[in-house]
C-alpha cells in the first residue's frame, strides 16, 4: 500500500472508506455535542430560539456554499490543466472577490437579524423572538466561514484529497463539546452559540493553513489582470447549484416556520430527529456520491458512456443494499435509538416520545434522500444544474402544502412525513428527468427500479421481523443494554436480509456482496505486502 500516494490523493473506494470513517468518528463527536446539548437545554424555548438562528446564517450565506464547492472541483481542473499558477492564480481571485461580496452580505444579516427571525419563524413570541435575534448576529460570522471552508473543501476535491478536509473537520468538531463543558454551567445557552463560532473559526483556520503553506493557494492575486471571463462562467454555472442547495435549507426554514405555531419543543424535536436519522445518510450515502462525482464527471466529460453507466449503477446497487436495512432500524426501533441517544437530564419521557415519532417519519425517506442525491450528482456531471433546480422549486412548494396539512392533523411528526413523502416525489422527478434528458437509457432505468423494488420487498419482510423483536429490546433499561440487545438483533436481521436477498437472486445483493468481499480481499492483500 502507498501510504505516500494515499496522503497526497485517493480513489473512489479509498475516499469513501475515508470519509466514511471520519463522518462516523464525527458522528461520535456530534453525539456527545448533542447529547450535552440535550442534558443542558432539552426542548426548552431558548434551544427552539438556537434552532432558528442556526437556520438563518445557512439561509443566507449557505445559498453560496454548497453552489460553490460544487462548481470549483470543474472550473480549477479546467484551469490546472492550461499550465502553471493559472489554477490557483484563479481560485485565490474567487476568494478574494467573494470575501468582499459574503462580508457585505455578512454585515446585513447582522443589522437586520430581527426581520429575519420573524420571516423565517414567524410564530416566535418574546424571549424566544428575542433570544433568536441576538443569536442571529452571533451567529453570522459562522455563515461566513461555513461557506469558505466549503470552497476550500471543494478546491481539496478537485486534487482528489478527501483525508485532510475530513480530518480537519473532525477536529474543528470536538471544538463545540468542550465549549458546552466549559462555559455552559457559566453562560448557559450561549455556550452553544459560541462554540458553534469556534467550530467555523477552527475549521477554516486548517483548511487554509494547509492549502497557503503546503499547496502554495493564496500567494499570487493579480489583481491588476482578473479573470473576468472566468468569474462570470463560474458564477453563472454556480447560480443554479446555490439555489438548488438554497432550497434544501428553504426545507429546514419551512419546517421550522410551521412548527414554531405548534407547542413548546416541537421545533427542537424535530432538530433532534434529523441528527438521528442523517447519520447513515451522512455516513454512507453522502460518503459514496461525494467519492464517486469526480469519476461521474470525468466520464461524462471523456464521453466515456459505457464506464459511466456502469460507476452510476455499481453505486446506486451499493446504495440500495446499505440503505434499505437502515431504513428500517432507524424506522422500526426509533424508540430504542432515542433512548440510548438522548433520553437523560433535561430531555425526559415526553420529549423521548415526540422525537421518536419524528425520527419514525423522518428515516422512511433515508433510502430516497440517497438516491436522489446520487442522481442529482449525476446531473452536475453534465453540468447541468438548471434541471436539479427545478425539481427543488416544486418540492419546496409540496413540501409548504404537505407541512401544513399533515402538521394541522399530526403535529410535528407531520412535518417530519412531509419531508419524507417529498423526497420519493423528488426521486421520481429524477428518474424521469434522466431518461427525458437522454442521460441515461429508458431500458437501463427500467431495469434498475425493478432491482430496486426487489430491494424494498427484502426490506419490507426485514421490517416485520425487527418490529417483532421489539418485544425484546426493554425500553426502560438501562441504555448500554439496549444498545448491546439492539446492536445483537440487528446483526441477525441484516443476515436473514442477505440472505433473502441471494434467495430471491437480486442483482443488488449480487453485486454488493461481490464487491464486498473483493474489497475485503485486497485489502488483506495489501495488508499482507
Amino acid at each position: 500500500m502507498d501510504k505516500r500516494r494515499i496522503l497526497r490523493s485517493q480513489t473512489i473506494t479509498e475516499a469513501a472508506i475515508i470519509t466514511s470513517i471520519v463522518a462516523f468518528l464525527s458522528k461520535i463527536v456530534g453525539y456527545v455535542r448533542d447529547m450535552l446539548t440535550a442534558k443542558y437545554f432539552g426542548t426548552s424555548p431558548q434551544m427552539d430560539a438556537f434552532e432558528v438562528a442556526l437556520i438563518i446564517p445557512n439561509m443566507i450565506l449557505g445559498l453560496f456554499a454548497a453552489g460553490m464547492q460544487t462548481i470549483i472541483v470543474r472550473m480549477y481542473t479546467e484551469k490546472r490543466e492550461q499550465g502553471g499558477e493559472q489554477g490557483k492564480v484563479f481560485v485565490s481571485q474567487l476568494f478574494f472577490i467573494y470575501s468582499i461580496i459574503l462580508f457585505l452580505i455578512t454585515l446585513l444579516l447582522i443589522v437586520f437579524s430581527p426581520i429575519f427571525v420573524k420571516i423565517v419563524a414567524s410564530g416566535l413570541t418574546s424571549d424566544r423572538f428575542n433570544y433568536a435575534s441576538t443569536f442571529v448576529k452571533m451567529l453570522a460570522v459562522f455563515g461566513y466561514l461555513n461557506i469558505m471552508t466549503g470552497f476550500f473543501t471543494g478546491v481539496f476535491q478537485a486534487e482528489k484529497q478527501f483525508l485532510y478536509p475530513a480530518v480537519a473537520g473532525l477536529v474543528a468538531n470536538i471544538v463545540i463539546p468542550v465549549s458546552l463543558v466549559i462555559l455552559a454551567p457559566k453562560i448557559g445557552i450561549y455556550s452553544r452559540v459560541v462554540g458553534q463560532d469556534l467550530f467555523g473559526f477552527v475549521y477554516f483556520f486548517l483548511l487554509f493553513s494547509f492549502l497557503y503553506l503546503r499547496w502554495k493557494f493564496f500567494r499570487h492575486y493579480d489583481i491588476k489582470e482578473i479573470d473576468w471571463a472566468g468569474f462570470k462562467e463560474f458564477t453563472n454555472l454556480m447560480i443554479p447549484a446555490m439555489i438548488v442547495s438554497g432550497l434544501s435549507v428553504l426545507y429546514q426554514i419551512i419546517d421550522k416556520t410551521v412548527a414554531s405555531y405548534l407547542p413548546y419543543g416541537a421545533i427542537a424535536s424535530l432538530s433532534y430527529a434529523q441528527t438521528v436519522y442523517l447519520i447513515p445518510y451522512s455516513l454512507i450515502g453522502a460518503s459514496l456520491t461525494t467519492a464517486v462525482y469526480p469519476s461521474l464527471s470525468s466520464h461524462a466529460v471523456s464521453n466515456n458512456d459505457e464506464e459511466y453507466t456502469r460507476l452510476f449503477k455499481k453505486a446506486f446497487y451499493v446504495l440500495v443494499f446499505i440503505m434499505v436495512p437502515f431504513t428500517v432500524y432507524f424506522s422500526v426501533w426509533a424508540r430504542p435509538i432515542v433512548r440510548v441517544l438522548f433520553e437523560r437530564g433535561a430531555f425526559t419521557q415526553s420529549s423521548a416520545l415526540l422525537t421518536t415519532s419524528n425520527v419514525l417519519m423522518y428515516s422512511l425517506g433515508l433510502l430516497g434522500i440517497t438516491l436522489a442525491d446520487l442522481f442529482r450528482r449525476a446531473f452536475f456531471s453534465y453540468k447541468d444544474t438548471k434541471t436539479p433546480m427545478l425539481i427543488s422549486w416544486v418540492s419546496v412548494g409540496l413540501n409548504l402544502v404537505l407541512d401544513i396539512v399533515l402538521a394541522k392533523i399530526m403535529g410535528a411528526p407531520g412535518i417530519a412525513l412531509a419531508t419524507t413523502i417529498v423526497t420519493y416525489i423528488s426521486l421520481i422527478q429524477f428518474i424521469l428527468y434522466s431518461i427525458n434528458r437522454h442521460y441515461f437509457e429508458s431500458k437501463y432505468i427500467g431495469h434498475l427500479v425493478f432491482e430496486l423494488f426487489k430491494g424494498i420487498l427484502v426490506g419490507v419482510i426485514m421490517g416485520i421481523l425487527a418490529y417483532l423483536s421489539l418485544r425484546f429490546i426493554p425500553i426502560k433499561a438501562h441504555a448500554l443494554n439496549v444498545f448491546l440487545r439492539s446492536i445483537g438483533f440487528g446483526s441477525i436481521l441484516f443476515i436473514i436480509y442477505v440472505g433473502i436477498g441471494k434467495l430471491i437472486r437480486s442483482e443488488i445483493f449480487d453485486v454488493a456482496v461481490s464487491y464486498g468481499f473483493s474489497f475485503l480481499n485486497g485489502t488483506i492483500k495489501r495488508l499482507r505486502r
